[in-house]
């Protein structure tokens, strides 16, 4: 009889373990937690209420710029949002005005970024060596060829 209350009192400790473990669980992690991911999803909205959002989208930008958004619609960069290549949209407008320029990097490393010769890409994604391109142009400008709008020659 002995050893059967020893078995007894190991199960009532595991199974006051358990039940302390399942209670603090449910006190301790949020409601939203694990929702869209393994991320307390109620702070997404709680965030953007806090922080005004930076960026803004190809839409955004078409507000101002309708022609421009029109030829990357276009284009071959249609896919792109211009927050991509250019700055967040707050670091040059908002509430409706223009706060400052729109910054371009001018700089083959920024179009590198994405077309730089990668065996894992696509070979149908257009891509350069740049020390071959056009016979080494990797300190020259890509904007000198190529409206980056429209990347053809």
């Amino acid at each position: 009889m002995e050893p059967a209350r020893h078995v007894f009192r190991v199960l009532l400790l595991l199974l006051v373990a358990v039940v302390i473990f399942v209670l603090g669980r449910t006190f301790l992690v949020p409601s939203s937690y694990g929702e869209h991911g393994p991320y307390r999803y109620a702070n997404v909205a709680e965030q953007r209420a806090v922080r005004a959002p930076r960026h803004g989208g190809p839409a955004a930008c078409g507000a101002c710029h309708a022609e421009r958004l029109k030829a990357v619609a276009a284009g071959a960069h249609r896919a792109v949002s211009c927050e991509v290549c250019h700055a967040p949209l707050a670091r040059h407008a908002a509430d409706g005005a223009k706060r400052a320029e729109m910054p371009v990097d001018p700089s083959a490393a920024a179009c590198a970024r994405c077309h730089r010769k990668i065996d894992g890409r696509p070979a149908a994604f257009p891509q350069i060596v740049l020390a071959q391109h056009q016979g080494g142009v990797e300190k020259t400008p890509c904007l000198d060829c190529h409206d980056a709008h429209s990347p053809k020659l």
